[in-house]
């Protein structure tokens, strides 16, 4: 279905020239919107940082211009990022010009997210993507389609250019006042041939709603098509987690914050069970200030190449201003 991309890019001129042209075009056909637009945003600055104990640091850091703003949740804008990987005495860098777009309901968080670009990493060129559309189907019944392309970010994929295409679907049902479910099918296509599908379910239990604390339990689970690693990321033929967390969403003075803590098991293949951990917090300025702030940080624990206590971090922040 998704075929790897043959043509590369050796012109960073003709990168940028061609990312621009296609990000202009796209704004253009968004002209009647600008008209009644009252104000314009600058992302500034976005950074996305990730580390693990395998010594791989990947640093995403960029600056953006939304010509078409509302508000934190509502604008379409360009945006250009620096993407720097490292390990050891090995690096790597990518640029990156993006079209993002977002409209999102405040009072249910059902709407779009889009992130459309060129990535220019080395001899490798790749349109990418991030993508996700949600709606209510009816009253306590929300769906969400979800589309995701990017280079894999292991040392050796990146070298390779290895990519990805993932896409898949979830259903969220409220079975009464306290409980809701949540289903996920999805497909990862990698570019080396190998194809991963993916099962994934959430319950969860408002234990104090006026609190915003619930209880979850989760599972996911997911098998490869090639039965032996290919040496470019973690691939073993089978892989499951179960895992309990209990989580809070509360909105303070107009701030949401959220957080998780989540403790479970996983099983590689028939090897024996192992423990894994995930750790999340999240802070959200509200959305109509001049200045809207974002920022998320975890840590969490799993399996990779080395064994079942693979640790990494992830910390997101961005600062929009509107003007």
């Amino acid at each position: 279905m998704n075929k790897p991309l043959k043509k590369q890019v050796h012109s960073h001129g003709y990168f940028y020239s061609v990312s621009c042209a296609v990000i202009c075009a796209a704004l253009s056909s968004q002209s009647a919107q600008a008209q009644s637009n009252e104000s314009w945003g600058l992302i500034s600055p976005t950074i996305s940082t990730y580390s693990d104990n395998d010594q791989f640091k990947a640093v995403k850091a960029g600056i953006g211009l939304l010509p078409l703003y509302k508000d934190g949740q509502h604008f379409t804008g360009i945006q250009a990022l620096h993407h720097s990987y490292e390990q050891y005495e090995w690096k790597k860098d990518a640029s990156q010009v993006s079209l993002v777009s977002e409209s999102i309901n405040p009072k249910n968080g059902l709407g779009h997210k889009v992130n459309l670009g060129v990535n220019q990493l080395g001899n490798h060129t790749l349109v990418n993507a991030d993508m996700n559309y949600s709606l209510s189907l009816r009253e306590g019944t929300n769906a969400e389609l979800f589309y995701n392309r990017d280079w894999v970010e292991t040392r050796r994929s990146l070298d390779n250019g290895i990519k990805y295409d993932y896409y898949g679907g979830s259903l969220e049902q409220r079975l009464s006042e306290k409980w809701t479910v949540i289903g996920l099918l999805g497909q990862h296509q990698f570019s080396d041939s190998n194809t991963r599908n993916h099962v994934r379910g959430k319950l969860i239990y408002d234990l104090l709603p006026e609190q915003g604390i619930n209880l979850q339990l989760r599972h996911r689970q997911y098998r490869n098509s090639q039965l032996e690693s290919n040496g470019n990321y973690f691939n073993p033929p089978k892989y499951e987690e179960q895992m309990v967390a209990v989580a809070m969403r509360q909105r303070v003075k107009g701030w949401m914050l959220s957080g998780l803590i989540g403790k479970g098991h996983q099983k590689v293949n028939e090897d024996p069970r192992t423990n894994t951990h995930l750790y999340e917090l999240e802070a959200n300025s509200p959305i109509t200030k001049s200045i809207v702030f974002r920022s998320k940080l975890g840590y969490g624990q799993s399996a990779t190449f080395n064994g079942p206590d693979y640790k990494f971090r992830y910390f997101n922040t961005s600062l929009i201003f509107k003007f």
